[in-house]
Order: structure tokens, then C-alpha cells, then sequence
């Protein structure tokens, strides 16, 4: 592995709040990718169902370059109660400098976020 960081926040460090339009939850900025390079990201993202609905749903987002950019991974979750989402995002090679932005939304107001959120990167040489 040539590195490894994260960003993002534990549960309890924050206030809950509800999500319905997209909004960013965290970035990562990933350097110093050779052409050959494995790129992971793991996303976490611990939610509540708002308890406007019988079921609490929650699209979860990976945008690269930029808040509005590529989806390179999306996932619409649900749960009854609560939930902690986990996924994995791989890619190789690329741009030399790459920016990821965790992102979600739930168009009916059904997800209340409560944490954790993480993106976890790392870049893994492969040659």
C-alpha cells in the first residue's frame, strides 16, 4: 500500500440532522496515482429512518472531481429503524490527483443522518 487516509466524523461528535436534497458529506483527496495504481474507497454512512414513512430510504453517492461530477458509485438503501451502510468503490489508474465527494439525498425526507460518515482511500501500488 503507498498510503492510506480517511475523512469524516464519528457518531455522537455531531447533531443529527434530515437530509432531502443532495448534499455533500465529506471529501478525499487521493495523490500520487501512477497509471497502474489500485485505488480503493470504502464509504460508511450510519442513518435513521425519519419516521415519516413506514421505511426510511437513503440514495448514497460517490462523485469524483467534483460535488455535481461522475457518479462512480450509487446505492439506494432502505430500513425500517436504522441503518450503517457500508461500500466499496475500485479503480485503477487514472489522474495523478483525484477528488472524491460523498454525497446523499432523499427526495421524500425519509433519511435522518446520525453517523458515522467515512471515506476511507487508499492507493496501492499493483506493478
Amino acid at each position: 500500500m503507498k498510503y492510506a487516509q480517511e475523512t469524516g466524523t464519528a457518531k455522537g461528535s455531531f447533531e443529527r440532522f434530515a437530509v432531502q436534497d443532495e448534499i455533500v458529506l465529506t471529501a478525499l483527496q487521493l495523490g500520487g496515482i501512477g497509471p497502474a495504481d489500485e485505488v480503493r474507497i470504502a464509504i460508511e454512512v450510519g442513518w435513521d429512518n425519519s419516521g415519516a414513512w413506514d421505511m426510511g430510504e437513503l440514495e448514497i453517492m460517490l462523485r469524483k472531481d467534483s460535488p455535481a461530477g461522475e457518479i462512480v458509485e450509487w446505492s439506494l438503501e432502505s430500513c425500517f429503524a436504522s441503518a450503517l451502510t457500508k461500500l466499496q468503490y475500485k479503480t485503477v489508474g487514472g489522474h495523478r490527483t483525484q477528488i472524491y465527494y460523498l454525497t446523499v439525498r432523499s427526495p421524500q425526507g425519509r433519511a435522518v443522518i446520525c453517523g458515522p460518515y467515512w471515506l476511507r482511500g487508499g492507493v496501492r501500488r499493483t506493478s
